[in-house]
């Protein structure tokens, strides 16, 4: 049986990872956390990793979107049989791409993409593809409300060189 690993053990593990990505950290202190990283990339992606106190077998990896004003106002004006659909899309796109996530409803302000790593199964490589994973859908995010309201990507959302 592998050695278990301690919450202090992933901190440092994900912490050298991320640095060695190129990621910039902050310490973040979230309630219920037990250790919690803001990390960004020199894109200026924003990625939050940390550990619940209550679950130090696992590691969750977040980003959360924040609708600016315009973005809000265009949902709030849209019929609601169109806004349920572009809600109803924007769960089913999440879903594909294997992410949980929360606040796709109606008032829309924010949405919280994540995953989890058990800490049985924390490698670099599986910690990368997380990460990534939690990007595309913040991508998804973007660019389903970008085509809703014909919108054109800024260069540094066209994929993942942000």
């Amino acid at each position: 049986m592998a050695n278990k690993l301690t919450s202090n053990d992933s901190k440092e593990i994900t912490r050298n990872w991320l640095m060695e990505d190129g990621w910039s950290l902050r310490q973040a202190s979230p309630e219920g956390a037990s250790w919690a990283f803001i990390a960004e990339d020199p894109h200026d992606r924003r990625i939050i990793v940390g550990q619940k106190t209550d679950r130090e077998d696992q590691l969750v990896i977040q980003a959360v979107v924040k609708l600016d004003d315009d973005a809000i106002s265009r949902i709030d004006q849209l019929p609601e049989d169109e806004r349920n659909e572009f809600l109803w899309d924007l769960r089913f796109e999440l879903l594909r791409a294997n992410l949980d996530f929360n606040g796709v409803m109606f008032p829309l302000k924010q949405i919280e993409v994540m995953t989890r790593i058990h800490s049985d199964a924390l490698t670099k490589d599986i910690f990368i593809q997380r990460l990534g994973q939690v990007h595309k859908g913040v991508i998804i995010i973007q660019w389903t409300l970008m085509r809703k309201f014909a919108q054109q990507p800024l260069p540094r959302q066209m994929g993942l060189q942000r």
